[in-house]
């Protein structure tokens, strides 16, 4: 054993081990960060149609309503009949939904 050289024993980590692991954690953080951004936007419009859609079936289903208990149809200024704008109106609304998935 040779007692003039001393023993090296590595502690911890060097300055440049350190900022290569900050970048590459702020690289990872800002790519997650415009995933979850991109994400949300997607949940909140998805939401805004499918609350859209739900407030058409149900101005849809009181027209029926009114329709069982003899009472006059909802308004029609076009001159479709009752059932056909519903019907129309219902398949957009679930094309456009669909079209987000």
């Amino acid at each position: 054993m040779n007692l003039a050289e001393p023993k090296t024993s590595r502690q911890g980590f060097t300055l440049l081990e350190l900022l290569i692991a900050m970048t590459v954690a702020a690289i990872l953080t800002t790519v997650s960060l415009n995933v979850y951004s991109t994400f949300h936007h997607g949940v909140v419009e998805t939401n805004l149609l499918y609350e859209q859609f739900v407030s058409e079936k149900v101005k849809e289903l009181r027209c029926r309503t009114r329709f069982v208990r003899g009472l006059p149809l909802c308004d029609a200024p076009s001159g479709e009949s009752w059932a056909f704008r519903a019907s129309r109106k219902s398949c957009a609304s679930r094309e456009t939904i669909r079209l987000r998935f």
